[in-house]
């Protein structure tokens, strides 16, 4: 098996293009942000798409973040999507959180960079991060109002949706739920 070699932007935050690992959104996806942990392996870091394979299949979270996003009449194509680390990390989780802090300025760019009214973060590792980075207390499922930069927007952190979550599934499908009509107001305007 071929071991991949890690790819440390947050080395050198002020050369990365603001553009790379980031798809700002189409039509009324543009004012929803997704924010994954750090590029996959055999996602976009090789597609150059997110959610999607080299080959462009859409992956299982892609598919499963489809299944949230259809009761707005949107899917992972036409949001906006983020990685809060832009570094490749493989399988070292020991350096996540370092590099997502080292790289938030670029994600605040990126932030600004669109007209984003709802930031739906993956998994509990980007909602911790962003909760130390700004000093709040970031629940899961929990919908918060935050600011960057000096802009207020709405968080949502949802688990998960990769298949390695069980449970994961179930549970935003509740926080979709219970969140329905407030998402439509900050996204579908």
């Amino acid at each position: 098996m071929k071991t991949v070699k890690e790819e440390h932007f947050c080395l050198d935050i002020g050369d990365f293009p603001i553009d790379k690992y980031f798809q700002k959104g189409i039509d009324k996806g543009k004012r929803m942000l997704i924010v994954g942990e750090s590029p996959a392996e055999n996602g976009w870091r090789k597609s150059g798409k997110a959610f999607y394979s080299p080959e462009g299949k859409l992956l299982t979270t892609g598919k499963r973040l489809n299944e949230l996003l259809d009761i707005f009449d949107l899917d992972v194509s036409k949001c906006g999507f983020t990685e809060l680390s832009k570094c490749f990390i493989g399988n070292n989780r020991k350096i996540l959180g370092s590099c997502c802090k080292k790289c938030w300025p670029i994600f605040e760019k990126q932030v600004d960079n669109g007209d984003f009214h709802l930031i739906i973060t993956l998994g509990v590792i980007p909602a911790q991060i962003i909760g130390d980075i700004l000093g709040e207390a970031i629940e899961m499922g929990i919908l918060k109002e935050i600011e960057i930069r000096n802009r207020q927007i709405k968080l949502l952190p949802i688990y998960h949706p990769s298949p390695a979550n069980p449970f994961g599934r179930e549970k935003n499908r509740k926080i979709f739920d219970r969140y329905d009509k407030e998402i439509r107001n900050l996204v579908l305007g």
